[in-house]
């Protein structure tokens, strides 16, 4: 038993010796691109959700009842002041006549009763006529002065109306939805329109309220949609949150952005303070059942190899994550150069050739000119000869 047990090993560690012999003689060194690992600020953050608003979105109401005769289109651009719906005013037209001619009335019945306050006047003086018809004059006066203004009043409550028969746009936007119909009757405070600015939009999230300490000292955040990404200008804190929810309001300038109201975003909050870590891309990451580990690059005399060295990780952000080494007989240092592409297949102690990009990477560096390209590709369409079909 004894010496079938040392047959085996002896037999192991041959074939270890031999196995490795063919990788070093059969295999090139290894194409790798690396990066330095580098010291740098870190902090934990989150991503939440927010929605693109209008700072104006409103129902745009009828002022007074009538059949609508006239209404913008769905999609329609408006300025401010433009008419985006009339209501009919035949009636209040035919009322204005009226309440014209009622001023008219009035104001001739004022002259009237001003022409005989003075004759009583004088007749008193005269001792022709009582006092008592000249008070008796005056106050017909006065009330003839409050019917002219009353009169004056329901003309210019016409008008008004009138008015209120063109609803104009409070603000530059876009017909978002039309609420009534034409031909409807409406009355009025019934919604007509859904009126939607678009010049001056603005993002709304929702982040948590422990972020405040963090926030109030920010200026921007990172914003992702499916349109594209950017830096959005913090606009305004709302540091108020929900007893359930516990989160609190943060708007954001989108003016800069082209993109429509509505659209679903993301938004980069930090959630604790920042400490500096020794970073490396996360592309540096090697996961595998023993655990997670980078690969550093070192130059000796026989070479360059790869070391492998599992670590811990830490604090990610922007596609860089902070590590540390899980042992301390491998510390990872700022300056290490780190495999960050080609470390897939890589063993402990390998030969490695550093690549400047991708590119080389993946041609390995070398490159076939034209001229022989078409030669091979000639000599493989070439027939075979007599021979070679024997």
């Amino acid at each position: 038993m004894r010496i079938n047990h040392k047959l085996q090993l002896i037999s192991l560690f041959a074939i270890t010796l031999v196995s490795t012999s063919v990788f070093s003689a059969d295999f090139p060194p290894a194409n790798v691109n690396v990066v330095s690992a580098k010291m740098t600020e870190l902090a934990p953050v989150i991503w939440v959700s927010g929605t693109v608003v209008s700072q104006n979105d409103s129902k745009i109401a009828a002022e007074i009842s009538g059949r609508l005769v006239s209404l913008s289109s769905i999609g329609a651009r408006v300025e401010r002041g433009d008419v985006i719906a009339r209501i009919d005013d035949k009636q209040l037209k035919i009322q204005q006549r009226e309440e014209q001619a009622s001023v008219l009335n009035s104001k001739a019945h004022l002259r009237f009763l001003e022409a005989e306050v003075t004759r009583k006047k004088q007749l008193v003086k005269q001792n022709l006529s009582p006092v008592t018809e000249l008070d008796k004059v005056i106050s017909e006066y006065e009330i003839a002065k409050g019917d002219v203004l009353a009169a004056q009043a329901r003309l210019d409550r016409i008008k008004q109306d009138l008015a209120y028969t063109e609803l104009k746009a409070p603000f530059s936007g876009i017909v978002a939805q039309r609420i009534a119909s034409l031909g409807e009757y409406v009355n009025n405070g019934s919604a007509i329109v859904r009126l939607v600015e678009t010049a001056n939009s603005e993002a709304t999230i929702f982040a948590p309220i422990v972020a405040y300490q963090f926030l109030k000292d920010a200026k921007e955040l990172t914003v992702q949609s499916p349109l594209g990404n950017g830096q959005a200008t913090i606009k305004t804190l709302v540091p108020v949150a929900n007893a359930r929810s516990h989160l609190m309001e943060v708007r954001l300038d989108m003016s800069t952005f082209d993109w429509p109201i509505g659209l679903n975003l993301k938004a980069k909050v930090a959630n604790g303070p920042s400490e500096l870590s020794l970073v490396v891309p996360r592309d540096a990451l090697v996961l595998r059942r023993d655990g997670t580990s980078v690969f550093r690059v070192n130059k000796n005399d026989k070479g360059t190899d790869a070391e492998k060295i599992f670590v811990v990780v830490g604090t990610g952000m922007d596609g860089l994550v902070a590590v540390s080494s899980a042992s301390t007989d491998k510390p990872i240092e700022a300056g290490d150069l780190i495999v960050i592409r080609g470390a897939e297949r890589l063993q402990n102690g390998q030969s490695v050739m550093i690549k400047e990009n991708n590119h080389e990477l993946v041609l390995g560096g070398k490159e076939e000119s034209g001229e022989n390209f078409v030669r091979k590709e000639t000599e493989d369409k070439k027939p075979p000869s007599k021979e070679q079909q024997l």
